[in-house]
């Protein structure tokens, strides 16, 4: 099967999310290519390799997770809602940082063990190793 390459005449121009409805603009820093929404972090499964935009899915690629890639930047991991492909993409400068550090965070709010375990024993650990920092 074949596409034709281009989609949009500029990759960079503004467009409606397909997820929230909400407008985005180009990117203005910090990114050359906008490829997801920042207002609600998702994206349109569009590749089938990074930028030849020939996907016939077109699928919602939601945002699932955030990893830190070994340079230290961040990059959200997409999961498409039509067809299961999982794709990474790297964070731009406007995107929503509450919604970056939630997805960050969320993890940790359902921990296999109770939390109260764990605050005991580094309460603990830090007594032991005489630790300015006690937790309370």
């Amino acid at each position: 099967m074949t596409r034709t390459k281009t989609l949009r005449a500029n990759p960079n121009e503004s467009f409606l999310c397909a997820s929230c409805g909400l407008g985005v603009t180009p990117i203005q820093y910090g990114g050359q290519h906008r490829n997801h929404c920042p207002h609600c972090l998702s994206s349109v499964h569009m590749d089938i390799k990074a930028g030849d935009r020939r996907s016939s899915c077109r699928g919602i690629m939601e945002p699932i997770s955030i990893y830190g890639q070994k340079n230290r930047e961040w990059s959200l991991v997409h999961k498409c809602s039509e067809c299961s492909t999982i794709r990474t993409n790297r964070i731009a400068a406007d995107d929503n940082e509450f919604l970056l550090v939630t997805m960050a965070v969320e993890p940790m709010m359902s921990l296999p063990f109770p939390s109260k375990t764990i605050l005991s024993e580094l309460k603990q650990m830090s007594i032991n190793k005489g630790s300015e920092y006690v937790l309370e």
